[in-house]
């Protein structure tokens, strides 16, 4: 039952107040997600543990599992939009990955094991998927988790963009179990301790300076038959499960439009282009209107997707769709910010505005990688192409 409107405003009241009351002080940056000291850690594990216990993470999961019977998922969306606006933490989108992989496909051991750990912020997971042959399409992953007569398995390989690799204790890896002519079969998940044995990360810094992503080798990783996640041979149904919710998170955060539209709007109120405020200048004015319509349009097909799913209504292709225009409506935006900075001159005194110049030069180096994470726009176009018009796979 969808709740009522006065039940809905009331739950975004609550979410307000623990985000006023116990998020941590410093500002999220767009592309700095993983923390730098200690102290920072700390307190976005604190953060974590906080985000569930208040039921702002994952009220959605079993009532066993710590789940509110009274969840509804427009609960989500309003989460996700209040943390947005505050500017503050998000809840990861590989622990959020991790967790639905468990409660879908894990053993009740598993799950025993593992979940409470995330409730608590005892344990930050990663996504051990891509590698440097086989990025978006990982039907062509190569790492091997080699079959052992005591049921045991040896991983060895190495992947590549591993988020929060570097901080997390737990990882899910998909590697080859066996040898199938079709590039889909023969692959298991396997879950994964990141201080095993023969784990070794590497950073990988981003454009934007930040240490989010990593490079991960595996060299003689020895895992026992528990690590399955979702039976052997079944890899492939466990990744698309995961990704499927990644992709539709990373597109739901169409709150991220409106923000890059307001820290745009307060530095074009003083920014000054040739003698001119930008705000006065008829190019100017027609060009932010003409994202402002992107980011409507990203909206609102957005908010008919979050309604189509919940009626159980949700069309092949929908999420693709949703996932290019969230990312690529956020590239344009956030481009056309750093353009117009650079061509003009911000005046000392503006310190709002010069503070939303720097959130928007963020987003700016944040973006190239949005368009690619959780599959890249031209994978989400052939996916559409395969999927929604029937066209045939290129050769």
């Amino acid at each position: 039952m969808t709740p009522s409107d006065e039940e809905l405003t009331a739950f975004r009241l609550r979410v307000r107040d623990v985000i006023l009351t116990k998020a941590p002080l410093a500002e999220e940056r767009e592309g700095h997600r993983a923390p730098t000291t200690p102290e920072q850690e700390r307190s976005l594990r604190s953060w974590y543990a906080a985000m569930y216990n208040e039921g702002l993470a994952g009220a959605g999961w079993p009532t066993e599992w710590g789940g509110s019977a009274g969840h509804h998922p427009l609960h989500e969306v309003i989460v996700n939009e209040e943390l947005i606006r505050a500017k503050a933490p998000r809840l990861l989108d590989q622990v959020n990955l991790a967790a639905g992989l468990l409660l879908r496909f894990g053993t009740p051991e598993q799950q025993e094991r593992y979940l409470p750990r995330i409730r608590s912020g005892l344990d930050v997971w990663c996504q051990l998927f891509s590698e440097p042959g086989a990025g978006s399409d990982l039907a062509g992953v190569t790492t091997r988790a080699e079959p052992q007569e005591d049921g045991t398995f040896v991983l060895r390989g190495q992947k590549t963009w591993t988020t929060d690799g570097h901080w997390a204790q737990m990882g899910v890896a998909l590697a080859r179990t066996s040898a199938e002519e079709r590039r889909h079969a023969g692959l298991t998940v396997f879950v994964l301790s990141m201080d095993a044995p023969g784990v070794e990360v590497r950073p990988l810094r981003t454009i934007g300076g930040a240490w989010d992503f990593n490079e991960t080798f595996l060299d003689d990783v020895v895992v026992g038959p528990e690590a399955v996640l979702g039976g052997v041979g079944h890899g492939w149904s466990v990744v698309m499960a995961g990704l499927e919710t990644e992709r539709f998170g990373v597109a739901g955060n169409v709150a991220l439009l409106r923000r890059l539209l307001e820290d745009l709007l307060e530095v074009a109120d003083v920014l000054e282009l040739d003698g001119h405020r930008a705000l006065d200048l008829a190019d100017v004015t027609q060009d932010i209107a003409d994202l402002a319509a992107q980011a409507e349009a990203a909206r609102a097909f957005t908010d008919g997707h979050v309604v189509s799913s919940m009626a159980g209504r949700e069309v092949e292709g929908d999420a693709a769709i949703a996932k290019i225009l969230h990312t690529e409506t956020y590239q344009a935006i956030s481009s056309y910010a750093e353009h117009l900075i650079g061509s003009g001159d911000l005046p000392e005194r503006a310190t709002g505005a010069r503070a939303a110049a720097g959130r928007l030069r963020d987003a700016w180096l944040w973006s190239r990688a949005l368009t690619i994470s959780g599959g890249s726009s031209e994978i989400m176009r052939n996916i559409l192409a395969k999927r929604r018009l029937g066209l045939p796979s290129t050769p």
